[in-house]
């Protein structure tokens, strides 16, 4: 017989795992066993919808039920029988339906993100970031590390940061194993190498040139970078475990980074801090590679005067301390 739509019983990831071929209309859905689709969901009724072809499209009929039917996340009040959208999904109880009807035009086929492919095509790359890696962290550590310091102490500092990278790239490699059936340690590895060495490097440089050049501006630029890549480390890895939501993923993370940024803004701006970095630079590097001319003390001095006003009121006691004070003085 001819095939005029399929009913599909989606599961958590969206993939079918019950599949209802339908010759003729209509359709009964429920737990009973004189349906045409039967649910395993103790939160669907007996008899809980009927899906029906008029001559405009299949509508969907939902009985008089404790859960109702949703399509999207409208609820459909029983009685009433609402025409489906093309490839829609709608839930009964808690299960997912999707109806596909026959001659419906389908999306394009989407790329399959093939992982072992992506780690081989990545495996030099990751090999490189890993050394750059490990020579970074020794080269940071010669600078930071006093002289006679323990080795004990010399060894935790180094591989603390490896350790904990092991352990973030595991966690998401079990989340690969969960939604993709694959442990990609590696992937995640190399997500993470490439975007957190783009924010280290990044940091480190701007903080150089704003020392070269005298700019504090590149200084706080470098951090907006380091900031925007941790996030796009985020978005990667999440990539790698659901690449079908990427978009949503995408918007959620920049509402994020906008909320979360605004607000500090506004901290910030309330504690009369300055917005982005600190106050003075945090960068001091060898005079050799200062492009600019330092300012002298009386140029400071003079740039300096605004401040003069604004630091005096803030430093005036308010008028009203000296009537608090008790009056006459002491005794002895």
């Amino acid at each position: 017989m001819e095939t005029l739509a399929l009913i599909e019983t989606l599961d958590r990831d969206g993939q079918p795992r019950q599949v209802l071929r339908v010759s003729q209309w209509p359709v009964r859905i429920g737990r009973a066993i004189d349906c045409d689709l039967v649910l395993d969901d103790p939160h669907v009724a007996p008899h809980h919808a009927t899906l029906a072809w008029r001559d405009d499209g299949l509508h969907v009929e939902p009985a008089a039920t404790v859960n109702g039917v949703r399509l999207g996340r409208a609820a459909i009040a029983p009685g009433s029988a609402p025409l489906l959208p093309a490839t829609s999904q709608m839930t009964l109880g808690a299960t997912t339906l999707r109806v596909r009807l026959a001659g419906e035009v389908l999306p394009p086929e989407q790329r399959l993100l093939d992982l072992q492919q992506y780690e081989r095509r990545h495996a030099l790359t990751l090999m490189a970031l890993i050394l750059f890696a490990a020579v970074w962290k020794g080269f940071e550590l010669w600078l930071e590390t006093m002289p006679g310091t323990q080795g004990s102490v010399l060894a935790w500092n180094y591989l603390s940061a490896p350790a904990g990278l092991v352990v973030w790239c595991a966690l998401w490699a079990i989340g690969s194993m969960i939604f993709q059936r694959r442990f990609a340690f590696w992937a995640h590895l190399h997500v993470a190498l490439t975007w957190l060495m783009v924010a280290v490097v990044v940091e480190a440089v701007t903080g150089q040139l704003a020392f070269a050049l005298s700019m504090p501006s590149i200084e706080k630029l470098g951090r907006v970078v380091f900031v925007l890549a941790i996030a796009m480390m985020l978005w990667r890895h999440v990539g790698l475990l659901m690449p079908t939501r990427r978009r949503a993923f995408a918007v959620a993370i920049g509402s994020a980074l906008a909320v979360g940024g605004g607000l500090l803004l506004i901290d910030r701006s309330m504690q009369q801090q300055p917005l982005i970095g600190d106050l003075y630079l945090g960068t001091i590097s060898l005079p050799a590679v200062r492009l600019v001319k330092p300012v002298s003390a009386d140029a400071f001095v003079k740039s300096a005067a605004p401040l003069e006003k604004t630091l005096s009121k803030w430093a005036r006691p308010d008028d009203g301390d000296d009537d608090d004070e008790p009056e006459g003085g002491d005794d002895d």
